[in-house]
């Protein structure tokens, strides 16, 4: 990849900046609410706005990209990144969305470990995608993200098979059990998405090398 696209005479790096701290505040924010279920909704809210910001960012990188002439590969790069943190995004908020839906009163502890590793790997984003612009090829956070990726799967599986044993008894377990499994689902899924995220960076930092 030609890494004169996130040089200065270019807006990709200024802009793909500002979507991982946009996503990094988000997904705090998420990490905040499976720790403390007071005032849910004004945190969702405040997740909505954040995830809307990201969706106008991302708009913003495809319109750049749009008046930009450059080859069809960088131009994959560019589209791929961005792709990657408009569904991470969309990810974060249906996590959200659905802890606001169901009022949860009881917070299930393998859920809340695992917001808390989806927080870790975001924060994780803004300094690999520094590296693509300066020396170094992101071997140490490249190696904390497989880790946490490692410790989310652990904790994806320790959660939901608390979740399946707690739901026999009455309908009420059930029912509570089904909502946390769907909660489980979708941090899953954001799990995956930033995986993903950090992949595509990676592959950019690679092609530097």
């Amino acid at each position: 990849m030609n890494m004169n696209l996130f040089n200065n005479a270019f807006p990709f790096f200024r802009l793909f900046h500002k979507q991982a701290g946009t996503l990094g505040d988000a997904v705090k924010k998420l990490d905040g609410l499976f720790h403390d279920f007071k005032a849910v909704p004004d945190q969702c809210k405040h997740i909505d706005a954040l995830v809307a910001a990201g969706d106008t960012t991302c708009r913003e990188i495809e319109r750049e990209l749009s008046l930009t002439f450059i080859e069809s590969l960088d131009r994959e790069d560019i589209r791929d990144l961005n792709r990657a943190f408009e569904l991470t995004f969309q990810a974060v908020r249906a996590v959200s969305r659905r802890i606001g839906l169901y009022g949860f009163h009881n917070i299930e502890k393998g859920a809340g470990e695992l917001a808390f590793c989806l927080a870790e790997m975001a924060a994780e984003i803004g300094p690999l995608l520094e590296i693509v612009v300066r020396k170094g090829n992101g071997a140490a956070n490249r190696e904390r993200l497989r880790k946490l990726k490692e410790e989310a799967g652990m904790f994806l599986l320790v959660g939901l098979g608390e979740v399946y044993e707690s739901a026999g008894g009455s309908v009420d377990h059930l029912l509570e059990a089904i909502k946390w499994s769907q909660i489980y689902d979708r941090l899953e899924d954001a799990v995956s998405c930033l995986e993903h995220t950090a992949n595509v960076i990676e592959r950019m930092i690679l092609k530097k090398v």
